[in-house]
């Protein structure tokens, strides 16, 4: 399969193209700074739409994982965010409508349903984001469920947890993890479901949550993922503590 991965660059996009190598997918890596990779390179903005129309062409599948970095501030105001997040997946969206592209996997978030309360939260939790972040996340899945609809592209919105290595015990930012919590997701197992789906005929339009530590298969309705794409995650974090619990206040 021919593949475009945006945000490739970064701690999650290096980890989602491990299955894609695994399996021999052809591999086209997309991202804003200059990087080194054996694979074909990109360099270019998803702001801008001609970028991502060149991007595209000659693709069959696209996994958008590109995302605005969580910096202090970067999500004050809706600028970064939006321009990036939302304004970058519809160029994409757009881009695989004129290249006739039929199975997009989004990279969205947990974040989508920050305002709801209720334990355990299914799989198709209906939107609910608070702040900008999570409003730019929703966005994305709106967007991706109009052109599923409008276009007939299978789509399929991945809601992930706290990104990890499981490897290394760090996140994204290079802290050492030590505790292991549901939310817990290894980018390889996200990179894996991010496969499954876009080898699925069936999918139309699906939000998945994605997590790998075994609590989350209850508490955030992981095991519809493993039912529904017939996947394990492989990294479960069992080799770190459960966090102890509180005492009384």
């Amino acid at each position: 399969m021919r593949v475009l991965v945006t945000g490739a660059a970064g701690f999650l996009g290096r980890g989602l193209i491990v299955p894609f190598e695994a399996r021999g997918d052809m591999l086209r890596l997309m991202d804003v700074m200059p990087f080194q990779s054996r694979h074909e390179v990109v360099v270019g903005s998803v702001a801008d739409l001609d970028v991502c129309v060149r991007a595209a062409a000659g693709m069959e599948a696209l996994v958008i994982a590109h995302m605005a970095p969580r910096t202090p501030g970067a999500y004050d105001s809706p600028t970064a965010g939006f321009d990036i997040n939302v304004k970058g997946t519809a160029n994409l969206f757009h881009a695989a409508v004129q290249h006739g592209i039929k199975a997009v996997v989004v990279i969205s978030s947990t974040s989508v349903f920050d305002r709801h309360k209720q334990e355990p939260h299914p799989h198709d939790l209906p939107l609910q984001p608070l702040g900008y972040y999570s409003l730019s996340k929703a966005c994305q899945e709106l967007i991706a469920e109009t052109f599923a609809r409008e276009h007939g592209i299978r789509v399929a919105c991945l809601r992930c947890g706290y990104i990890m290595d499981g490897d290394a015990n760090v996140d994204k930012y290079g802290h050492v993890v030590t505790e292991r919590n549901p939310p817990c997701t290894d980018r390889r197992d996200i990179g894996e479901v991010a496969r499954l789906c876009l080898e699925r005929p069936d999918i139309v339009y699906e939000t998945f949550n994605v997590m790998s530590a075994e609590e989350s298969l209850t508490l955030f309705d992981v095991r519809y993922t493993c039912e529904r794409l017939g996947w394990k995650p492989k990294y479960d974090f069992h080799w770190l503590r459960t966090p102890k619990p509180k005492g009384p206040a």
